[in-house]
């Protein structure tokens, strides 16, 4: 993904355990502002044409499930662990590393991985969403957390 605002992957987080993950790319200025990355509920596009002329900022449109990664490089990579019926249910892992902090406590509904792009003075962020054992660059903290699996239709 690239440019700014909020992007949702289209596929629902159905299984109780969940891992995937996200390479960030830096290029240029990237302001004050950081990227937030997690899970969001989908809404139609009327909600988000509403939010757009609020005065709510951006980077609170839809990011309620989502933590902000401040200090973010070229290359890092952002792990997101989504545990339905454990606590925290959300937990974020920096270049394998968890960190303290970026989690997320509880979430209801359905949800979908989520990335948040601040808008920024130069090219700023992009991201790469990994959701594949093959893609993972650092992989699951635990061999009962696995990769994120989209869901199939039973047509």
């Amino acid at each position: 993904i690239s440019g700014h605002g909020l992007a949702l992957v289209d596929t629902t987080v159905e299984q109780d355990q969940a891992y995937w993950e996200w390479k960030v790319h830096v290029r240029g200025e990237t302001g004050s502002k950081v990227p937030m990355f997690g899970v969001s509920n989908k809404r139609n596009s009327k909600f988000y044409e509403i939010l757009a002329d609020s005065s709510i900022p951006e980077e609170k449109h839809g990011t309620k499930f989502m933590c902000a990664v401040p200090g973010l490089e070229d290359g890092d990579v952002i792990g997101v662990v989504v545990q339905q019926s454990e606590l925290p249910m959300i937990q974020l892992y920096k270049n394998g590393e968890i960190q303290d902090g970026l989690l997320v406590s509880r979430f209801r509904g359905t949800v979908y991985p989520s990335a948040y792009l601040p808008q920024s003075p130069g090219n700023g962020f992009s991201a790469t969403f990994l959701y594949t054992e093959k893609q993972f660059i650092h992989g699951s903290p635990s061999p009962t957390i696995t990769p994120l699996i989209a869901e199939r239709s039973l047509m």
